[in-house]
């Protein structure tokens, strides 16, 4: 029988430290990623097998908050796990993350691996019923819970955007314009964000006695957003207003609407909801709703971390958005005013010329 690879073997062909090998068995926090690279390479070709016993007795001496989330693919969801990341580590907490789905079954599997992380505390940051939200809790009741995409009427501790408010400002906007036919592009309808976004949609257009043309639904990916916003451009009905549930999902709108010669804003208006990264580069800039995504990651962990040290009633904060205007859409009464401001001074040029 061969002798096991040691941390020292590892060590010496990666050209590293063995506390270097130390911190990547241990998930890498700290190492640059070409030393990340040249450690795992060396774990490969060495066949080395990390001691888990050693891991968890390490883990032990350690404070662990548990994410679990949406894929980081989506940059709300990842700028979420940022700002609990930062936090954790102000408090002195180190942050395990898992991903996964909605699904109940795929939640308990996230919720036993973290669970046998030892973790102190867990934040779930994808879409869930108000049913399994409680569900959980009541389960697992060693474990404090808090929920960021969850139904406000639901029973655990939460922390949100006003998402129901940024729509509403959102539509506002477009019907001071006189914007009048609009079509939604939502996110999915398990989510409670997306949700709330539609309900303040609809409510405001049956309010203005405006048309809602259409409504459909994405998956909160740049792709989606393409996809169903080409679809639904095609359609005999026509929109001056697409109203888009996120900024990923109206990149996808904007590009369905260049392919077909669709003048933006001239021609229909897209708006987005988050503000994230890159949404004030987008052709045109994105008129969306800036929420603060980080502070929703800072405000989760103070939350549950307050919790546990108090044992306090639930909590649910709500976190302010803000509306911002950029070159997506434009105000049409402007533009009208601008036309009769130009006649009226070619008329006035008209009457002060001589006969002929």
């Amino acid at each position: 029988m061969s002798k096991p690879v040691t941390f020292k073997e590892v060590a010496e062909l990666a050209g590293v430290s063995t506390q270097t090998v130390s911190r990547v068995t241990n998930g890498g926090k700290g190492v640059k990623p070409d030393t990340l690279k040249r450690v795992q390479e060396a774990i490969d070709e060495l066949g080395y097998v990390p001691n888990k016993g050693a891991q968890l007795l390490v883990r032990k001496k350690a404070k662990i908050v548990g994410v679990i989330s949406l894929e980081m693919t989506l940059q709300g969801a990842s700028s979420i796990v940022a700002g609990i990341r930062v936090e954790s580590e102000k408090a002195g907490y180190s942050m395990s993350l898992t991903v996964s789905d909605s699904k109940e079954e795929n939640l308990e599997t996230a919720i036993k691996e973290l669970k046998s992380q030892q973790v102190e505390a867990i934040l779930i940051n994808l879409p869930v019923s108000k049913e399994v939200s409680e569900k959980l809790v009541e389960k697992y009741k060693r474990i404090p819970f808090l929920f960021i995409d969850v139904p406000s009427e639901a029973k655990v501790n939460q922390v949100s955007a006003d998402h129901y408010e940024g729509a509403r400002r959102m539509i506002e906007l477009m019907l001071a314009q006189g914007r009048r036919k609009f079509a939604l592009l939502n996110g999915p309808s398990h989510s409670h964000a997306a949700n709330l976004r539609r309900q303040a949609w609809e409510n405001e257009i049956k309010k203005a006695d405006a048309e809602l043309i259409i409504n459909v639904e994405g998956d909160w990916s740049a792709e989606s957003g393409y996809i169903e916003a080409t679809k639904l451009l095609l359609k005999p009905q026509k929109i001056d207003t697409l109203l888009v549930a996120n900024d990923q999902m109206a990149l996808g709108a904007l590009r369905a609407c260049n392919e077909q010669n669709i003048a933006v804003p001239q021609q229909i208006a897209v708006t987005g909801f988050d503000d994230t990264l890159n949404s004030e580069y987008f052709n045109p800039p994105l008129t969306t709703i800036r929420q603060d995504f980080k502070e929703i990651g800072k405000q989760a962990v103070q939350n549950i971390l307050t919790h546990l040290v108090h044992k306090e009633e639930i909590s649910k904060q709500v976190i302010p958005i803000e509306l911002i205007e950029r070159q997506s859409t434009m105000i049409v009464q402007k533009e009208a005013n601008s036309v009769k401001k130009i006649e009226d001074l070619l008329q006035e040029i008209q009457r002060l010329l001589p006969n002929v």
